[in-house]
């Protein structure tokens, strides 16, 4: 990826820090609730095209699929994207597929057959940002003192104005492109073409 060369988290070292603020609070997910008939390998597709072509590294965390009594299956999914936004900033979004009462079916459609699916799908979409990922300020309490100031009292504005702005508008993009895959009557939104 684009600016992430050399990058590699260190293993004995945790994590960088992850910032709680109004980002993360549950109010400012993005949900996208739908029923009917989709094609749900287009709408992977659509997904990670969109999530990498903004930069985000895409990993699946966990995968699980059970099949029902009734002959329909159940599939939960977590995808984790990141993205580097400066040498102290990491984008994170966190996108869970949970999909219900999944049938196959087979459609002619202009002519031709393709296999699509019948059931409930459910995403929600987090996104948080996470400092000091490459861990430059996690050797000493002093690190974390200056790290601490610089997030609480240098950037705070910054990060409130722009980075978290920046990311909650990316989610919001993100369920619209969504919805415009699935054809809801309500695609579309205010905060589409702000960034």
């Amino acid at each position: 990826m684009a600016g992430m060369e050399g990058y590699t988290r260190l293993p004995s070292r945790s994590k960088g820090q992850v910032v709680e603020s109004k980002l993360g609070a549950e109010f400012l997910n993005q949900r996208v609730g739908y029923k009917g008939i989709f094609d749900l390998n287009e709408l992977y597709k659509i997904i990670y095209d969109w999530l990498v072509s903004r930069g985000f590294q895409v990993h699946e965390s966990k995968y699980k699929s059970v099949v029902m009594e009734g002959g329909g299956k159940e599939r939960s999914f977590d995808w984790y994207a990141e993205r580097k936004g400066t040498e102290l900033v990491m984008v994170n979004m966190k996108i869970h597929f949970n999909l219900q009462d999944l049938q196959e079916i087979e459609v002619v459609k202009n002519g031709e057959k393709k296999k699509l699916v019948k059931g409930y799908l459910f995403i929600r979409i987090t996104q948080d940002l996470e400092f000091d990922f490459s861990e430059r300020y996690s050797y000493t309490k002093l690190h974390q003192t200056i790290l601490k100031f610089m997030t609480e009292w240098m950037m705070q504005k910054k990060i409130e104005t722009y980075w978290e702005d920046k990311a909650r508008f990316k989610a919001y993009e993100l369920a619209n492109v969504i919805k415009e895959s699935l054809d809801f009557m309500t695609k579309g939104n205010e905060h589409y073409d702000v960034w």
